[in-house]
């Protein structure tokens, strides 16, 4: 079993705890993804726009970056298989690999309005970007300021196409609808929301609405469905692994194929179902997957084929 999942916040506690990834007592690590079979982790570098509205979020952003570097290089100088993506020729090779990471920003707002310090945290190995998380950036406005009606800024409008350019997932998890559709029509490339469920089921600000699924549907992008209990069922505390597979099911009927959905857990950065621990749950996820007579088929796209087929037309 291979899962690839499009999004954790683990780096965030990694760094203030300064424990490392292969093996620690969080929502994920590498040697429990390792045991499961394999599988490639989306790593993001989440920066709290609370905190570092207007200054240091980049700062930050670098404090997380070395955490992230230092812990790559440790496993494989202990020799863990593990591979950095970083291009499309590694997405096609990354289930020769025991592991592999994808190094991701949470909040666009870590470029502190600079095209200049995108290019080089590209260089440094940012292979993706969540425009926005819940609050207004230079980039965009969050779905905290829906109300407002705006879409993307001028600055939004060039990371966009810069994005496109240099090869990175542009994320329209936590965006505004009114800079969803902006991305959506601007983009050259597909896109991808890497935490967001359904709105038809719970109706939290952060879910996709049916049109919003469809246009990713029809981008060619894709949807990780998350863990996250708030947005799996309005009464949260009996969120559960079915509520992952209502979802999962209500989009594939939705969509009418199974080419645009995956996993984006949102480990380490939310609280998780009752019947959730952390990756290890994977192996359930994908019984429960099978017990609904899912195809083998659908459930290897599901599980790691869609986002991987994803990265090599974007990278």
């Amino acid at each position: 079993m291979y899962i690839v999942d499009c999004h954790c916040d683990t780096l965030t506690e990694l760094y203030k705890k300064n424990i490392p990834m292969y093996s620690n007592e969080q929502h994920f690590d590498v040697k429990r993804m390792i045991e499961l079979g394999g599988g490639l982790q989306f790593c993001a570098i989440f920066v709290p726009t609370h905190e570092f509205r207007y200054y240091g979020g980049l700062r930050y952003t670098m404090c997380l970056l070395d955490k992230y570097l230092t812990e790559i290089k440790k496993m494989q100088a202990d020799g863990v298989d593990l591979l950095p993506i970083l291009t499309k020729a590694d997405a096609a090779d990354a289930l020769n690999h025991k592991a592999a990471t994808l190094l991701a920003i949470e909040e666009g707002g870590a470029i502190d309005g600079s095209i200049e310090a995108l290019r080089c945290l590209y260089e440094l190995g940012l292979r993706a970007m969540t425009l926005t998380w819940s609050n207004r950036n230079d980039i965009a406005d969050g779905v905290n300021e829906e109300s407002s009606g705006g879409g993307l800024t001028v600055f939004g409008r060039k990371v966009v196409q810069e994005m496109n350019r240099l090869g990175m997932l542009i994320d329209v998890s936590h965006i505004a609808p009114a800079g969803f559709w902006d991305v959506i029509n601007l983009s050259s490339k597909p896109i991808i929301a890497t935490h967001s469920n359904a709105k038809g089921l719970c109706p939290h600000p952060r879910n996709l609405d049916d049109k919003q699924i469809l246009a990713i549907n029809e981008n060619d992008g894709l949807i990780g469905i998350t863990y996250a209990r708030q947005f799996l069922n309005e009464d949260i505390n009996k969120a559960c692994i079915d509520d992952v597979y209502r979802h999962i099911d209500y989009m594939l009927n939705l969509m009418g194929n199974d080419d645009h959905i995956g996993f984006g857990s949102d480990f380490d950065g939310t609280t998780l179902p009752y019947d959730m621990q952390g990756v290890q749950n994977y192996k359930e996820i994908v019984e429960y997957l099978q017990s609904k007579n899912y195809s083998d088929s659908t459930i290897q796209k599901i599980t790691h084929k869609n986002a991987l087929n994803l990265l090599q037309k974007v990278l």
